[in-house]
């Protein structure tokens, strides 16, 4: 089972927020890492090793297919929409599988 937290943006003009596990994880699904799709501007997870074998595969962005991703890294990847500094929220913590 994973886990996962609120990651918002500290630019109170941009609001951007999206719910990640803010780094490589696991649950009955395969093996994610969150990354930031740089086509479509979005940060999420992106299934990097589907069960039951959990076989590496190339990751496509959720949202638009795309495979032009970075990792997101907690306190140096900046915000997918405005670069200003993401920040996670500690008491947002949910488990996901």
């Amino acid at each position: 089972m994973g886990s996962a937290y609120s990651y918002k943006c500290t630019n109170s003009e941009c609001g951007y927020e999206n719910t990640i596990s803010g780094g490589k994880d696991c649950g009955f699904c395969g093996v994610v890492e969150s990354m930031v799709c740089l086509d479509c501007k979005e940060l999420m997870n992106v299934l990097t090793a589907p069960a039951p074998d959990l076989k590496p595969i190339k990751p496509r962005c959720d949202e638009c297919k795309g495979q032009n991703l970075k990792k997101f890294y907690p306190g140096r990847t900046g915000c997918p929409k405005c670069r200003s500094k993401m920040k996670q929220d500690p008491d947002s913590m949910v488990m996901w599988d």
